[in-house]
């Protein structure tokens, strides 16, 4: 799903207004041999070429961003290969765009990747304990044109922002050498893709955090809606077969009253864990509410669900807790199936929630497809969900 980081009206009317005193006189002039600019540069306002800038980054993820601000970035010079670099702590990108790169300009390329995969984020070269991030390289570049073989055989540097240990940096290289109007530019554009790129962080960080369970660190029941409708519109839509197992922990209600309740958050934090150990990565882990958890198998038939439930089961059967005063718990839980496999439009959480209780009713610690099918019963009943020191019945 594509999403607005920011609104375009008010980040382009903040920042040009702020530009306007600057640029109302500044018109794109060449500088330098005819050779290493596009003769439109003579006509296009600065202005213009920075409306259009902050057009092209509007609703895109952080590298789609980078991607476009390197491709409009190089048309200034239409013939020349330019470089972007975007540095930052968890990441390092590489995009070339414009005229594909001429042996000489291949082997600049490559010393700098060898210089900016020793920085970090704030310029500094690693230290000996720093992992190094790799630097990853999208070339965009096209064939170039006869006045390609005509530019120096050399990268200047065009444009950057200055290093910065949350946002990152931004570099930009050219073959053609910018003037001084051309590099103010550029670096206006650089600062105003810096604080887009950072806003796009900070959005995918507030969506990730409000779709995210803060104990368990599994998704919430609001992002569980969310992908459930979406893959059963897709499994009716396309016949694929997906399924849906819930999961509740049984007697936890019993945790709570014997043991306090830092005793069942440890309890659901240890559920949470092994439920992202033992789903594949296709899968949907969710906190459906309380004690009770899903998760959504997409493309996924009835066997193979059974497999992956039973696996689950099995898994917080064999997890050992101890409390604060040094108890051992054991825990176990009820699973209920569902799958679209015969039916397309099947209620994927009614039949599901129905199989649980029928689970749970059957004895508890097993799994269940169908309330009317006990031949689907996995496991014997068993009664007691915690070891000889700490038996709840």
């Amino acid at each position: 799903m594509t999403m607005n980081y920011t609104s375009k009206s008010a980040a382009a009317k903040i920042f040009l207004s702020s530009l306007l005193p600057l640029f109302s006189r500044l018109t794109l002039t060449v500088s330098g041999s005819p050779t290493t600019t596009a003769d439109s540069l003579k006509t296009v306002p600065g202005l213009t070429f920075l409306h259009d800038f902050i057009d092209r980054l509007e609703l895109q993820s952080p590298e789609s961003m980078v991607v476009a601000a390197a491709h409009h970035l190089a048309s200034l010079y239409p013939d020349s290969t330019s470089i972007l670099f975007y540095l930052e702590s968890r990441e390092k990108l590489m995009v070339i765009a414009g005229a594909q790169p001429s042996s000489g300009i291949s082997e600049e390329i490559l010393k700098l990747r060898k210089k900016f995969s020793d920085l970090n984020a704030t310029g500094k070269a690693l230290s000996g304990c720093a992992p190094k991030i790799p630097l990853q390289t999208i070339d965009e570049t096209r064939n170039p044109n006869k006045l390609s073989t005509e530019l120096p055989e050399t990268l200047s540097l065009a444009g950057a922002t200055a290093p910065n240990a949350e946002s990152g940096q931004f570099i930009f290289y050219s073959t053609s050498k910018p003037g001084p109007k051309e590099r103010q530019l550029l670096n206006y554009c650089l600062q105003h893709l810096n604080k887009r790129v950072a806003e796009a962080r900070n959005w995918e960080k507030l969506e990730k955090a409000n779709r995210l369970d803060s104990l368990t660190g599994l998704n919430n029941r609001r992002y569980f809606d969310e992908i459930i409708n979406k893959e059963s519109e897709r499994a009716e839509r396309y016949h694929h077969p997906t399924s849906l197992i819930m999961l509740d922990l049984d007697h936890f209600k019993k945790v709570n009253d014997n043991f306090g309740h830092q005793t069942g958050d440890r309890v659901l934090r240890t559920l949470g864990k092994i439920l992202l150990e033992e789903v594949r990565q296709c899968d949907t882990p969710c906190r459906y509410g309380g004690e009770e958890f899903a998760i959504i198998l997409p493309e996924t038939e009835l066997g193979k669900a059974i497999k992956i439930a039973e696996r689950i089961r099995h898994a917080i059967e064999q997890e050992n807790i101890v409390t604060h005063n040094n108890i051992h718990l054991k825990i176990t839980a009820s699973l209920g199936i569902a799958c679209t496999e015969e039916n397309q439009s099947i209620d994927l959480i009614e039949a599901a929630d129905q199989a649980l209780y029928h689970a749970k009713k059957s004895g508890r610690n097993r799994l269940a497809t169908t309330p009317a099918a006990p031949k689907a019963v996995i496991k014997p009943v068993i009664n007691h969900c915690f070891p000889s020191q700490a038996v709840l019945v």
